[in-house]
């Protein structure tokens, strides 16, 4: 533990464990999502019919991490500095925004996670700056790609490969003044008079700008849902009615896997 930045960490908030003094032990046993499937039995047939309501649970991955104390803190000191790190922010309607969340041994995905449970902490009789912690870190039940978790032009070609089993639920942004249309994979996606900056949120479906005023009025969508990107071949174009102005349009995809 002398080369903590050689060791596995968590890298949460803009912030390592490492920061803290701490690394993760092994095991990594990871904890995977149930699916949201209703069973219903009828008596007289065999086996249930099984509704799959194609969704999936949040899950626990609690990470143990071993402490070796920067001597220049004291206990309360120090565990005041991991309750700051750990403290999810929340958004003006009360409502917790989950953060990524870097494993540092699976570099390639990171989890959407917050933490709403309580850390604990148990110390080394034999030492004072040595101890254990226990992160519990509630999660999206997906894997999100990190090279799919930052804005990107759309692409010139107008084709975008998805890798992944699952689908994508992209988020969007542009600048723009008068009205265009977004094609996804051909389905027409609408934005009528929209001035200067804004953003679609594909998980809500939320049309805001940098003060959070909603536009989504002025957004139609084909059966209310927003575009998505699928495993293969996929088309992103833009049309703009005459007068219309684009200086920005960009997306995050969101590549995404189950844990």
């Amino acid at each position: 533990m002398q080369d903590l930045d050689d060791n596995v960490k968590l890298i949460f908030q803009d912030h390592a464990s490492t920061d803290f003094g701490m690394v993760v032990q092994k095991p990594w046993d990871l904890i995977h999502p149930t699916a949201d499937i209703d069973p219903t039995h009828i008596k007289g047939r065999n086996g249930d019919f099984l509704q799959n309501n194609q969704s999936y649970q949040n899950v626990t991955e609690t990470f143990n991490l071993e402490i070796l104390r920067p001597p220049e803190r004291g206990w309360f000191d120090w565990e005041r500095s991991v309750t700051d790190w750990l403290s999810a922010p929340t958004d003006p309607d009360g409502r917790m925004k989950y953060q990524y969340l870097k494993f540092t041994a699976d570099p390639t995905y990171v989890f959407k996670a917050i933490v709403k449970d309580p850390f604990t902490v148990t110390k080394d009789v034999t030492s004072d700056f040595v101890g254990v912690c226990a992160i519990p870190f509630y999660c999206q039940p997906f894997q999100y790609r990190i090279d799919g978790i930052a804005y990107i032009p759309l692409p010139d070609s107008g084709v975008v490969v998805g890798e992944e089993k699952w689908s994508a639920i992209p988020d969007w942004h542009f600048i723009a003044n008068g009205s265009f249309t977004l094609y996804v994979n051909g389905l027409p996606y609408t934005f009528e008079n929209m001035e200067g900056e804004f953003w679609l949120n594909g998980a809500t479906g939320d049309t805001y700008d940098a003060d959070g005023n909603l536009y989504n009025t002025q957004t139609h969508f084909p059966n209310l849902d927003t575009p998505k990107l699928w495993k293969g071949q996929n088309t992103i174009t833009v049309t703009a009615e005459t007068g219309t102005t684009i200086t920005k349009a960009e997306y995050k995809p969101n590549w995404r896997r189950l844990i």
